[in-house]
């Protein structure tokens, strides 16, 4: 018997890519520490300036002409998705998202994040967008294939020296890359729409493929450029054996998501050009070369999308901002809707990434240049930055302890850097620490760093820190091991106590970060009578059926300022869930969500409203949330129900084939279900126990004793034993019942729910009742053309091929069996990157965690 190979599973593989990238990561510091570790870096500064200003002028002009060509790639996008605009509005998003991409990690996903952004507000569809990012990713990497494979192609021997294989390898590649750049102008020649799971993909045109195939190889001949003059002229490679190695470089730098690709784009290059430039030269030329392509062009883009979001904030001042937000973007509090938007809106975003600069420079070269009046050791530097970067992610949520630790340790990097004669990280660090002083009104969100509810974290991170520092410059052993964290983590000279050490510090620096960025708690759930007795008096008055999910005891509640309306909700990581729609005084219901979301967002966590209804969606849109199709309820019209015709055949067959089995139904008022709960609750076990389930809570009822004995009942009897069971929710208008929790005996007869169902829909028709529902199909109508966005493709995948996991398509089956009509439910969240953790907070909060998310 043949057996096929275990793949590995859904965590190992989440942890492989974050293992890989710090894998390599560690890999390139430690050949750049091997490498450039007899380089002093106090000559540094005199060493760019002998540069000369020829040269830097070249290089400069190399990088303009680079992210000029880059605009002409949305350019052409825009003509693939026939949606053109002018070029003072598309330069700006390409300009803005290649600079913010080219610097931070997930480049493809900041740039995306980025031009979506800008784009939205020139009204570009959502659809358009995303065709946009994938078009420019394509125009990207047909440069680069051109470019590889010519130069490949070109000198094979000589290529296949820098790149370390062998010459029949360098030839293959090569002519690979080169073929399938020729079958991408033959398939925009001659070739059909591709698709792919529902999703089409249109060929462009032969003028614009050819168009894509040029433009991009030019932009990576200027952008190698930019380095190649910045090199010291004897003994470089000629420039096209150089553009080959800056590329593959480049794409390594790219793939390893390490913001900048900072260490891994260095170490490729050591590695291919190594041989032929000295180590000093070649550090001169990178650290000039960072500073032309990466970091004037990130201040440039950093002022032009501070201008734009100031214009944007410009024209919808005061309370319509709010209702003209784009979808999908946050709201701004109240505490922050000031007259001056930019430092409210961007400054802490611009301050995140000075300091992820500094702290990533620290984690990576740790050696500061200068004298040696305060000598501190590479792995003590490389702590600090490791610190300054976990801080960097609370300045980018606007956490208020991370602005103090932030501004804390680079006050500490600025003395430090002083005394060793840094000059230019001291200035660095002590600008941004200026600038985080006055903008501390925008870093709102959380306590502050005083007062720890728990002190034994903080103290437990300081002490494994200090331990760490104390070994490294106090202990006599700091000689053993002087690099940078990864760099020593990987060495070879490190004893195992040293290694102890940096693993101490690390631990340390990690449970300090972990617990200074986690969202803050809402506080511990009271319960209080006054707190029940008002959601029972708004619940009696008015609210949908589900707003009986407020007695199920495991909801918080935010009221509105009148003490009229009510949202009932429960935290989960850093989303705040609310159970359905308000409920209460629709007058009261903006100012309810306004205040709940500014709530929220003061807490640093992300508003999230599961299983609402269209009636409201202009008001969750005017907060800035995104409407996400969650599936559709099955509502059916009580008027024109009958079991008569053809159409209800097979429900009356499965009526009468459960009567002739001998089950009887009986509805069971509130004030007679006591006796009857020794009996249900043997149901509801037996039916968990052969689920191999647990109670869940949120969006349904539990079989709780005082929660059951709230609503009317129905029973299904065989003979005198309850073999199944449901309770009724219905409306404070008394227009519409439900079925909340359902319950049967595994044994009994598979018709029983069915028959179920049958009985209530009569009863509550005989009863008044206009409608009755049948809960909602997930999943169910989500779009898959084109026009779908990405939660709508994620959907109809899990809806199509998710089967083993829910029965999602035998539910909706079941329920159109009654013919139902079809309500469209949504999740209203904020919308972009947020959305996917939005969704698993949800799925795991409604599940009762992850095995009731897969078990259903």
């Amino acid at each position: 018997m043949s057996t096929s190979p275990r793949r590995p599973s859904g965590t190992a593989r989440s942890l492989l890519a974050p293992l890989l990238m710090v894998g390599l990561l560690a890999a390139a510091a430690t050949l750049l520490h091997r490498t450039l570790r007899h380089y002093s870096w106090a000559e540094l500064g005199g060493d760019l300036v002998a540069l000369g200003p020829g040269v830097a002028l070249a290089a400069l002009a190399a990088t303009a002409v680079s992210y000029l060509t880059m605009t002409g790639y949305d350019a052409l996008a825009l003509r693939y998705v026939e949606h053109p605009l002018p070029y003072r509005r598309y330069g700006l998003a390409s300009f803005v998202a290649t600079a913010f991409g080219n610097n931070l990690g997930a480049s493809a996903v900041v740039g995306a994040a980025l031009r979506a952004r800008v784009y939205s507000g020139w009204q570009v569809p959502g659809f358009a967008i995303t065709r946009i990012i994938g078009f420019n990713v394509v125009t990207l990497a047909l440069g680069a294939a051109v470019l590889v494979g010519s130069g490949m192609l070109h000198d094979p021997a000589r290529a296949g020296e820098a790149l370390h294989l062998p010459g029949a390898v360098v030839l293959v590649v090569g002519s690979l890359l080169l073929a399938s750049v020729v079958a991408y102008l033959l398939w925009a020649c001659a070739g059909r729409p591709i698709s792919v799971r529902d999703r089409r993909i249109d060929r462009p045109s032969p003028r614009l493929a050819a168009a894509q195939v040029v433009l991009s190889t030019f932009e990576w001949l200027t952008m190698a450029a930019a380095l190649y003059v910045l090199l010291p002229a004897g003994g470089r490679l000629p420039f096209l054996l150089f553009a080959v190695a800056f590329s593959i470089a480049t794409v390594a730098g790219l793939v390893t998501n390490v913001p900048g690709g900072l260490g891994v784009f260095e170490a490729t290059l050591v590695v291919m050009i190594g041989s032929t430039t000295s180590p000093a030269g070649l550090a001169v030329a990178l650290v000039a070369y960072r500073l032309c392509y990466f970091v004037l062009p990130l201040l440039l883009a950093a002022v032009l999308l501070v201008a734009n979001e100031a214009r944007r904030g410009a024209a919808v001042p005061g309370p319509a901002a709010a209702q003209a937000a784009p979808a999908g973007s946050a709201p701004e509090p109240a505490a922050s809707r000031a007259p001056a938007r930019l430092p409210s809106v961007l400054t802490p975003h611009v301050l995140a990434l000075g300091a992820a600069g500094v702290g990533v420079f620290m984690l990576v070269v740790g050696d500061l240049p200068g004298r040696r009046a305060l000598d501190v050791s590479a792995l003590t530097i490389s702590l600090a930055g490791f610190a300054t970067l976990l801080m960097a992610r609370g300045l980018h949520r606007r956490l208020r302890r991370a602005w103090a630790g932030t501004l804390a340790l680079l006050a500490g990097v600025t003395v430090v850097a002083a005394a060793h004669g840094d000059a230019v990280l001291s200035a660095v660090t002590a600008v941004l620490a200026l600038l985080l002083v006055p903008a501390r009104p925008a870093f709102y969100r959380g306590a502050s760093l005083a007062r720890p509810r728990n002190p034994l974290w903080p103290l437990t991170a300081a002490a494994l820190v200090g331990v760490a520092v104390w070994w490294q410059e106090f202990s006599g052993s700091c000689g053993a091991v002087d690099a940078p964290l990864l760099a020593a983590s990987v060495s070879g000279d490190a004893s195992g106590v040293d290694r102890l050490a940096m693993a101490a510090g690390a631990l340390g620096v990690l449970i300090g970060g972990f617990r200074l960025l986690r969202p803050a708690s809402p506080g511990p759930q009271v319960d209080c009578e006054d707190e029940r007795a008002l959601v029972e008096d708004i619940v009696a008055r008015s609210g949908r059926a589900t707003s009986q999910l407020a007695f199920t005891g495991d909801k918080r509640f935010h009221f509105g300022p009148g003490g009229t309306s009510f949202l009932m909700y429960q935290v989960e990581g850093r989303s705040w869930v609310v159970m359905g729609d308000p409920v209460g005084d629709p007058d009261d219901f903006r100012e309810l969500v306004t205040s709940f979301i500014e709530e929220v967002d003061r807490h640093g966590g992300r508003p999230v409203f599961y299983n609402v209804l269209p009636d409201h969606a202009d008001l969750y849109r005017g907060c800035g949330l995104t409407l996400a199709k969650l599936g559709e309820e099955a509502v059916v019209p009580l008027a024109e129900f009958t079991l008569s015709g053809k159409a209800r055949l097979n429900l009356r067959t499965c009526r009468n084939k459960s009567q002739r089995l001998g089950l009887a139904v009986e509805f069971v008022a509130p004030e007679d279900v006591a006796p009857l709960l020794p009996a249900l609750r043997e149901v509801s076990e037996a039916w968990l126990a052969h689920r191999n389930g647990k109670e869940k809570r949120f969006s349904l009822g539990a079989f709780d004793e005082e929660y059951v004995s709230r609503f009317p009942l129905v029973v299904v009897r065989e003979e005198e034993r309850i073999i199944a069971f449901a309770t009724l929710w219905s409306c404070a208008d008394g227009r519409q019942v439900q079925v909340d929790l359902m319950r049967r005996l595994p044994d009994g007869p598979n018709t029983v729910m069915t028959y179920l169902f049958v009985e209530c829909i009569l009863w509550a028709k005989e009863n008044g009742f206009s409608s009755f529902s049948l809960g909602m199909a997930p999943l169910s109508g989500l779009r898959s053309d084109g026009t779908g966005s990405f939660w709508d493709r994620v959907g109809h995948l899990l809806w199509t091929h998710g089967e083993q996991f829910y029965n999602f398509k035998g539910l909706r089956k079941f329920k159109q069996g009654f013919n139902p009509d079809w309500q469209t439910c949504y999740v209203a969240a904020p919308g972009g990157l947020a959305l996917p953790n939005v969704m698993v907070n949800v799925a795991t909060l409604v599940g009762g965690g992850v095995r009731g998310v897969v078990r259903g």
